[in-house]
This record gives C-alpha cells, structure tokens and sequence, in this order.
C-alpha cells in the first residue's frame, strides 16, 4: 500500500498491472507513477501482483507452464483468475480501510480491462479508470449496464489496440463516461506517466465530489 506517511489518507485507488506475459507486475512504470502521484493527491493506494508473478503464490510451480497458463488469457482467453486475484486485492483493500470510503479502480492494458469488470462488478468500487484498454480483445457483456464514471485514456500508437476498436469500445460504454487522447504517445507512455496519473486523480476526486452533493 501507498499513502501519505502522516496519515492513512481516503478514499483509496486499487490499481491493476498488466498482463504478466507482457511483463506485467506491480511495479511497471505507470502503475508506480499512479500509487506515487494518488499519495501526493491525498488517496491511498493498492498495488498487487497476479497469481505467479513476483512473490505471489501460484499452483503452478513449472516456469513455462505457468507462462503457458497465462498465455490462454492474453489475447481473449479465461481470464477470470486474474478477475478472482483482483476481487481478493479489493477485500483486503477494504479490510484495511473499510467499507465506508470512496474506493476507485485504476488500471493499465490488461489490467484495465480486469479493473473495469471488478469495478462493474463490485458495489463498493466507486469509479474506474483504464488505460489503453484492450477493446476488441474481450467481450464486454459486462459493461452494458454499468453506470458508474469512466476515465479511458488512450494513445493513437498502441500496439495493444486499435483507435477503431477503442472508439467502438468508448461507445458501447453507458454515460458518465470520459475519453482521453494522450497525444504523440504509445503503449508505453514514456515520459508521460504522471500526466497520466495525474488525469486520474483528478477525475477520482470530481467523482468524490459528485458523491457528496
């Protein structure tokens, strides 16, 4: 967890990694810039690592077949076990700050994806943000109802998907809902993360307002 020394601060940002096959953990450089940057914001945050990666524990020990066991989830495959990883980061988010603050999902690449289904699943989840989502990738029948604030963000050189399959994906999404280009970017966001995070942060503490009116 990430937070302002002086004080365990709210509400709190649970941020997603990307995919472990792509290299993928807890501390990819957008994933850092947003616990770092939220904690100057006031927020609390939550990094964690899927099953396997880093020191998290997974029932696969053979190195390949776990890489092979993720790999079924990379392009549209089951991806549900990172879903269960991540509902298991929330509770344990929550088990430290409890249920009455304003809790938000941030995600990157996979993650974003992962992050939009706990947050339209999770009634405690407030919000959420991705980045460069995987539209076209996943199917998104759980997104049709959710009427939570979205933040999308996305670049127009991403390997990971396309500006067609992003705008399509925006489209299908129920408003409030918010598109964001970073221009002259990529997949990677060099350079770019804390402008990133900082979007993020700001469009989390709107969200808190909102909630109090």
């Amino acid at each position: 967890m990430t937070y302002d020394e002086d004080s365990l601060s709210f509400p709190a940002i649970l941020i997603c990694a990307p995919h472990p096959n792509l290299g993928g953990d807890m501390d990819n450089n957008i994933t850092t810039s947003i616990a770092r940057v939220s904690a100057d914001r006031g927020f609390t945050s939550l990094r964690f690592n899927y099953r396997g990666v880093g020191n998290s524990e997974c029932h696969i020990k053979d190195i390949a077949q776990r890489f092979q066991y993720w790999d079924v989830s990379l392009n549209g495959g089951d991806y549900t076990d990172a879903v269960t990883d991540t509902h298991s980061a929330l509770n344990f988010l929550i088990s430290q700050i409890g249920k009455e603050h304003g809790i938000f999902v941030a995600g990157y690449s996979f993650g974003a994806f992962v992050g939009m289904r706990v947050g339209a699943e999770s009634k405690y989840i407030k919000a959420f943000a991705g980045i460069s989502i995987p539209f076209g990738r996943y199917p998104l029948n759980f997104l049709p109802e959710c009427k939570k604030s979205k933040l999308c963000i996305y670049s127009q050189n991403d390997f990971s998907t396309t500006v067609k399959d992003t705008l399509k994906g925006f489209e299908s999404l129920l408003p409030p809902k918010t598109l964001e280009l970073m221009e002259n970017s990529d997949h990677f966001y060099r350079g770019q993360e804390d402008l990133i995070s900082q979007k993020i942060c700001t469009f989390f503490t709107d969200q808190g307002k909102e909630s109090t009116r």
